[in-house]
């Protein structure tokens, strides 16, 4: 099986404050099935972790993110925020049943949506490849996610913007006991 941990994706234009709410939950040691399902990330739920923008990064904001079991444990789901709480989403993963392959949704509160799949590269990374739907510019992503041994992780991304590839955000990812920020309607 291909397996990525997921790059969330931003794309924020405007920061706001806003009352941080949501804590981890915490979340039983995964099965040997959802191991056999969802490879390493199934060790990443019941987990949060702060993302600080790393150089050359087009995200000047961090990202907080928790991860948990979703759908009775077949799924993973994946809440992140940026810009306390002015962008962010929810991303659900789960095998296909028609593909076998690890799929996943991801839903923002700015309006778009994206569907992608995740695979394992040679060297250990992951890359992950989505369509965009609902973005005015963007309608593609790819971005490779590095699990290092300390339990932090390196996201880069890149944008299909306007039909040419663009840098896109990169982030240093740490384990952290910060509260994720409550998500919030965008400025109009």
């Amino acid at each position: 099986m291909r397996l990525i941990a997921i790059a969330l994706l931003a794309f924020v234009t405007a920061c706001g404050e806003v009352s941080v709410t949501e804590t981890p939950v915490s979340q039983p040691a995964p099965t040997v099935q959802q191991v056999e399902t969802f490879g390493p990330l199934a060790n990443l739920v019941g987990k949060s972790f702060r993302g600080a923008p790393a150089d050359g990064s087009t995200e000047p904001n961090p990202d907080t993110q928790t991860w948990e079991w979703a759908l009775g444990g077949t799924a993973i789901l994946i809440k992140h925020a940026l810009a306390n709480g002015a962008y962010g989403g929810d991303t659900y993963v789960y095998k296909d049943a028609k593909t076998g392959d690890l799929a996943y949704v991801y839903i923002t509160n700015a309006g778009f949506r994206t569907e992608g799949v995740m695979f394992v590269n040679d060297d250990g990374s992951y890359t992950a490849e989505e369509a965009v739907e609902g973005h005015p510019s963007i309608t593609k992503v790819r971005s490779t996610s590095v699990l290092n041994d300390d339990g932090t992780s390196v996201v880069t991304s890149e944008y299909l913007d306007n039909g040419e590839w663009k840098a896109g955000h990169a982030f240093i990812y740490s384990p952290t006991n910060e509260t994720l920020p409550q998500l919030k309607a965008p400025a109009n």
